[in-house]
């Protein structure tokens, strides 16, 4: 049985570099080599490959998007131990602190 890895860390992050790069690198590939033919059969060289490397560049644009939305919606921003939940509320208790202190100063 193969030892199960927490979510995060370097591994995680390698892996999620992993899938960018292959989102952007296909599709901008795909495009170039799709243009390539095209420009050869028609003889319309270079719009074929520039058209579709764009094409390609615009997928690759969508595709990290969704990645992003999906990694975003799965993975909350949000304190990760009691700790740091507990320095989070200190730290507005402050803010809301120095915001009622500036206030009453105004008003008098």
């Amino acid at each position: 049985m193969a030892a199960s890895h927490p979510p995060g860390g370097a591994r995680s992050n390698a892996a999620i570099l992993g899938q960018v790069g292959f989102i952007i690198a296909v599709p901008i590939a795909v495009g170039a080599w799709l243009g390539l033919q095209i420009d050869r059969a028609a003889g319309t060289s270079p719009i074929g490959l520039l058209a579709l490397i764009f094409v390609g560049m615009v997928i690759a644009g969508v595709g990290v998007a969704v990645l992003i939305r999906r990694y975003a919606a799965e993975n909350p921003i949000e304190p990760s131990t009691e700790r740091a939940r507990e320095a989070g509320r200190r730290w507005q208790a402050e803010i809301d602190e120095a915001e009622r202190a500036r206030d009453a100063r105004q008003d008098r």
